[in-house]
C-alpha cells in the first residue's frame, strides 16, 4: 500500500488482486464451475446414501448377534430395510455403489475434459498442474480415451441412423 498515490490506485491494486484470486480459484468458467458443483452433488449423495444404509446394516449385524430371541424384530428390520429403495440385497447395495462410482468418474471425467480444454485455451501452467495431480497415474485420461471413443462411436452411429 506504500506505493499507491490515490484511491484509484488501491482500487485498481484490490481489482486485479480479485481477477488473480477468481483465476486461481477457477470461478470465472461456468462450465467448470458447473462440473464441479456436480462432481460436489455425487459426493455427498453417496454419503448421504452411505449413512442411510449404515443404519440398516448395523441394525442387521446387532439382530444377528442377538440370535434366535430376536427373530420377530429382525424380520421386521429386514422387510423396513428392504422397502427403502436400493438397500434391500447385498447385491442391489453393490450395484448402488458401482453407479455411484460411474457417476463419480463420470463427472471427473467432465472436470478434467473442462481443466485441460481451458489449459489448452488459455496455456497456463495452472490449469495444467491441476490436471496432472488429479491424474497423477493417467487412470483418468484412459478413463477419458475411453470415453471420447465410445462417444465418438455414438455420434457416428446417430448420424448413420438418421441417413
Amino acid at each position: 500500500m506504500s506505493w499507491v498515490n490515490n484511491v484509484d490506485e488501491v482500487l485498481e491494486r484490490h481489482n486485479d488482486f480479485l481477477e488473480s484470486c477468481l483465476g486461481d480459484c477457477m470461478l470465472t468458467s461456468p462450465q467448470l464451475l458447473k462440473a464441479v458443483t456436480t462432481l460436489c452433488l455425487v459426493c455427498v449423495q453417496f454419503c448421504t446414501f452411505i449413512q442411510e444404509m449404515r443404519k440398516y446394516f448395523v441394525d442387521a449385524e446387532l439382530n444377528s448377534m442377538l440370535g434366535t430371541t430376536y427373530d420377530n424384530d429382525y424380520e421386521t428390520t429386514v422387510s423396513s430395510a428392504e422397502a427403502v429403495p436400493g438397500s434391500g440385497s447385498a447385491d442391489s447395495f453393490s450395484r448402488s455403489v458401482s453407479r455411484y462410482g460411474l457417476r463419480f468418474t463420470a463427472a471427473l471425467l467432465s472436470v478434467l475434459a473442462i481443466i485441460e480444454r481451458m489449459a489448452r485455451d488459455n496455456n497456463t501452467n495452472k490449469l495444467l498442474n491441476i490436471s496432472a495431480r488429479l491424474n497423477f497415474n493417467t487412470y483418468y485420461v484412459k478413463q477419458l480415451e475411453k470415453f471420447c471413443s465410445d462417444e465418438t462411436l455414438l455420434e457416428t452411429d446417430k448420424k448413420s441412423g438418421a441417413s
